[in-house]
Parts: structure tokens; C-alpha cells; sequence
């Protein structure tokens, strides 16, 4: 299990290849919010070195077009995996699937996956 700091954008901890990231911030509105919490999110990253993702929105009300910038960076960098989000609210799911970054489905060509709970995020990505 990785530390955490509640003074942290974001907090990992590392089940088994996956590693499950939890947002800490309530607002991803401006780009040094965001571009924080993308540093943040690809350190964690770079030291798990995980398969795969799970993103936490649990404590997320809203995020901006700059946030999904900063989220597709993370993409990119975990090469081969899968990043599933789960816990996020109504509005941010469809800000995602409007933009069609969002499946339910692991075999469509969207970067991220849908979940609606860490343990489902989890059994998704272990299985």
C-alpha cells in the first residue's frame, strides 16, 4: 500500500495489478488544479507501475474540459492498461461520454471505462 497524505490531489494504493486512485479534490476547474492533480496522478503511476486503473470520483462535484486533458495524459502514459472510474456523479459521467471518452464496455475503442463502485472497478480489472 502506497502512502497517503490528505494534503495530495490524489492518493494511491496498489491491489494486486491494479492501482486505484482516489481524487482528493472537490473542484478540477482551473489548469493548476488540474495540471496538479495530473503530476500527482502519473508519480503515483510511475512508482506502482500498475496493469491497470481504477480512478475514484468519490469526493469530485465537478470537473472541467482541462481536467480531461490532464486524465488523457494519464492515459497515455499507462500504455496497454485499462483505467476504469467509478464513484463520479451524473454530470461527469456525461461530460465524459459526451465527449466520447467513456464506455461500459472494455472492448470499445473509448479511453476510459465506467464503473459504478471501486469494488466493481476492481473486480473488472482483476478478473
Amino acid at each position: 500500500m502506497m502512502a497517503k497524505s490528505e494534503d495530495r490531489s490524489a492518493t494511491g494504493s496498489v491491489h494486486g495489478n491494479v492501482l486505484v486512485i482516489k481524487i482528493q479534490v472537490e473542484q478540477v476547474r482551473d489548469p493548476e488544479t488540474s495540471y496538479a492533480l495530473r503530476d500527482e496522478i502519473l508519480r503515483l503511476v510511475d512508482s506502482a507501475k500498475p496493469s491497470h486503473i481504477a480512478m475514484d470520483f468519490c469526493r469530485v462535484a465537478f470537473m472541467g474540459s482541462v481536467g480531461l486533458l490532464s486524465l488523457l495524459a494519464v492515459r497515455r502514459r499507462l500504455q496497454g492498461g485499462r483505467i476504469v472510474i467509478c464513484n463520479c456523479s451524473e454530470s461527469i459521467r456525461r461530460m465524459f461520454e459526451v465527449c466520447q471518452l467513456l464506455s461500459r464496455d472494455p472492448s470499445a475503442a473509448a479511453p476510459f471505462e465506467a464503473a459504478d463502485s471501486r469494488e466493481e472497478a476492481l473486480a473488472r480489472l482483476s478478473g
